[in-house]
Order: C-alpha cells, then structure tokens, then sequence
C-alpha cells in the first residue's frame, strides 16, 4: 500500500482574503459534491446514495471511474473510501490549527490493483496520485478564495 501524509498551510503569509476553518469547511462540503471545477481530470461526478453522515458518489477521473463512500465528521475531517475501481484504499482531509494558523493535511493510502507493493512501480504510481492530489488541493484553495472575495462562499 501507498500511503503519505502531508500538511498544508492555509493561509500562508501574504494570502487574500484568508479562509477560516468554516469558510474552509463549507467549500470542502461543495467540493465533495461537485468536485468538477476543483479537481483537474475530473470529467463527472453523481451522488448515487445519501447516508446520515456522508453519501456514495461515482466518479470519473482521466476516463477511470471509480465509487467512494464520503464520511463528514465537521468540521474537521473528510474520509474518502474507494468502493470499487482498479484502486482501493482511502484518502482523508483533516483540518485542524497550528503554531502557524490553519492546516489542511491529506493523508492518501492507495492499492494499484496488478501492481506489487513496495515496487518502483507502486512508487510511481502513487507518486503520481500524490502529485495530482497536491495540485488538486492547492487549486481549490485558490478557488475556495476567489469565492470568498466574491461573496459566493
């Protein structure tokens, strides 16, 4: 398995406006449900099942599609549990406070299916995901911003 785990400053030094922890939240919850304009490669997104406490969604990623189950625990944490498609494992979002203001940190561990763990080829792979994820983030907080200023969010 794949696993890595990484914080990210929310608002780093000279950013406008900065986010709070509930502005944060709520763009998190808007993305979780149209993850379209946030995530580059994303093609479509439908919820097919609302539970108490998240829903399952299908989605398609650079022609892959794939089902996660989405757990909210607000306004702190997001799991994304892959249900079916080539990968399996889970990625998680976690807000929470520092010494230097708010972080998001994404936790991802993922299973290629046809692929040995621990190979140069899972390392690869999931490196791969890592990277996509990362820009991933980092555009939605920039998207998450210019909704802030414009008063949409």
């Amino acid at each position: 398995m794949y696993a890595v785990s990484v914080s990210m400053e929310v608002n780093p030094g000279g950013v406008k406006p900065m986010l709070t922890l509930d502005k944060l939240w709520r763009g998190l919850e808007l993305k979780a449900e149209d993850p379209v304009p946030f995530v580059p490669g994303m093609e479509s997104c439908q919820v097919i099942e609302r539970m108490d406490d998240g829903f399952l969604r299908e989605v398609v990623v650079r022609g892959q599609t794939f089902r996660e189950i989405l757990t909210f625990t607000p306004p702190v944490q997001i799991r994304f549990d892959r249900v079916e498609g080539e990968e399996s494992g889970w990625i998680m979002n976690t807000l929470s406070e520092s010494p230097v203001g708010l972080l998001l940190t994404y936790t991802i561990a993922v299973n290629f299916m046809g692929v040995w763990p621990g190979t140069d080829e899972e390392k690869q792979k999931g490196d791969e995901v890592h990277f996509n994820y990362a820009n991933a983030l980092r555009q939605t907080l920039e998207i998450l911003r210019a909704r802030v200023a414009e008063g949409t969010l």
